[in-house]
């Protein structure tokens, strides 16, 4: 769990337990470093293996992909190929994949010793007008917590994520995910020709999720093959636990369900050959939602799909969303 070295603009915060990074680019949280009393050290967020350098030709997303950090509205501003007869596709709000605030650079609103508060307006015209984020550490644990707020210059639904990505490392970690209604795979297979799961079924726990070939078991990472998978936990009762057993450690992700009730879970094992993934990519993406996979804001899906209902979040000039989670650790 140790992330590769990159300076980028952005601030940071130490506490006795720990450090943690802010960049400002997409305002994405990482290296989070945790410090336990007998001076062990774990970093639990994935820090992207591409190079330092500026790359123009990436999307702000991507450029200096990162740890945790918000995506409103979430998700993609195109269609995938070959979706599922009947399914309507539709033009997104702008050309920003996760949204503006994924792809822009946030700004400082304060910093202190025990805080920081961060900011991103929106462009004018755009329904959203302002995101901002307090990050707090724990003065006494190993835990870091996060508040962000959305405000709106006009009423609108839209679908928000949350996007914390953590390392996979060789060594190996295990999911001990929380309970959640049902399970739902992508609508089509998430990398072509590469991913393992059946597209547009359902399922009951990560341990079992359907193949051409059998139930396959995703709670423990890397996966013996090249792939890439996304999946929909319904009504997931929190925290989600990951457990590194090479380092002794539990990470633990807490969220306000009643603000975001799903999770997608993005597992990336070296599935993806293109620039900038290079077949090297491994993390582990667990991102509190609500809304539709990444697809609100480009598909509309057939009103038989259990989903179909998963409009996202109501947020208007004069009912702000804020949701509040945490991202913590301890030895085991």
């Amino acid at each position: 769990m140790h992330p590769h070295p990159q300076t980028v603009p952005g601030w940071q915060l130490h506490w006795a337990h720990g450090s943690v990074s802010v960049q400002a680019l997409g305002g994405m949280l990482a290296p989070l470093q945790f410090r336990f009393a007998d001076g062990q050290t774990v970093s639990p967020l994935h820090v992207a293996p591409w190079g330092q350098a500026d790359d123009a030709a990436l999307p702000g997303v991507l450029r200096k992909l990162r740890g945790e950090w918000p995506c409103v509205p979430f998700g993609a501003s195109r269609p995938p190929p070959g979706l599922p007869a009947g399914w309507q596709m539709q033009n997104a709000d702008d050309a920003w994949d996760h949204g503006y605030t994924s792809n822009h650079e946030w700004h400082l609103v304060e910093q202190t010793d025990t805080t920081l508060s961060i900011a991103i307006d929106y462009p004018p015209g755009h329904a959203i007008r302002r995101l901002e984020r307090v990050i707090r550490p724990d003065p006494n644990a190993a835990s870091v917590e996060v508040v962000l707020t959305v405000f709106a210059r006009a009423t609108t639904q839209l679908p928000i994520a949350l996007h914390p990505t953590f390392v996979v490392p060789p060594e190996g970690v295990e999911l001990l995910p929380p309970s959640a209604s049902s399970i739902h795979t992508y609508p089509v297979p998430t990398e072509p020709q590469v991913s393992r799961l059946r597209p547009n079924t359902s399922g009951t726990t990560l341990s079992a999720m359907p193949t051409d070939h059998g139930p396959l078991d995703f709670t423990r990472l890397p996966l013996p093959f090249a792939t890439e998978e996304l999946m929909q936990m319904v009504d997931c009762q929190p925290p989600f636990r990951l457990r590194y057993p090479h380092e002794a450690v539990e990470v633990q992700l807490d969220w306000d369900s009643q603000a975001l009730p799903d999770v997608m879970v993005w597992i990336s094992n070296g599935g993806r050959a293109h620039t900038p993934w290079s077949g090297r990519h491994y993390a582990l993406g667990i991102e509190p939602m609500s809304g539709f996979f990444d697809l609100g804001r480009v598909v509309l899906p057939t009103d038989e799909h259990p989903l179909a209902k998963n409009k996202g979040v109501v947020v208007g000039p004069n009912h702000p969303f804020t949701v509040k989670y945490a991202i913590s650790a301890t030895q085991i």
